[in-house]
């Protein structure tokens, strides 16, 4: 049996080992998956796979191209960022109408975005939810838009 001082002592001890114990039972929280990896088609069965660091493209016939510093002639870069509508319609300036069906598109202030630079033109595509994006494809003044469902 422990004395007075021991047990206080004793109890001291058991409760710091108990709040240490504790962070150690608790299991480990899931880094949150980003939303815009795996495969997405149009409607013409063209496809593209995003992928943690790039893209990959896929022809309806099954040819596929790996966007890379190679394929990209030196000029590569790719990232994840939050982009505000007024930045994405802001991208085809040249082409009215093409701006105006990309607003109509983009009803909300931000969105997350995947944005690839290649060569000489760049690709950004815009998650509209889980399931659908929209693709702005640009080379040089010239744009183009597409939408992707998630296979």
């Amino acid at each position: 049996m422990l004395s007075g001082g021991h047990r206080k002592r004793f109890g001291r001890a058991v409760g710091v080992l108990l709040l240490a114990a504790v962070p150690a039972c608790v299991a480990p929280e899931k880094p949150a998956q980003n939303p815009f990896l795996g495969t997405w088609a149009t409607a013409d069965n063209d496809k593209v796979t995003i992928r943690q660091d790039t893209i990959v493209q896929t022809e309806p016939d099954g040819q596929s191209t790996a966007l890379d510093k190679d394929t990209c002639r030196g000029v590569f870069h790719f990232g994840y960022q939050t982009t505000s509508r007024e930045a994405l319609t802001g991208l085809i300036v040249r082409q009215p109408e093409l701006r105006k069906k990309l607003a109509d598109l983009l009803v909300e202030p931000n969105y997350p975005v995947a944005r690839l630079d290649c060569d000489r033109g760049d690709q950004t595509y815009v998650l509209l939810n889980d399931h659908q994006l929209v693709a702005i494809y640009r080379d040089g003044d010239i744009g183009a838009i597409d939408r992707l469902a998630r296979l």
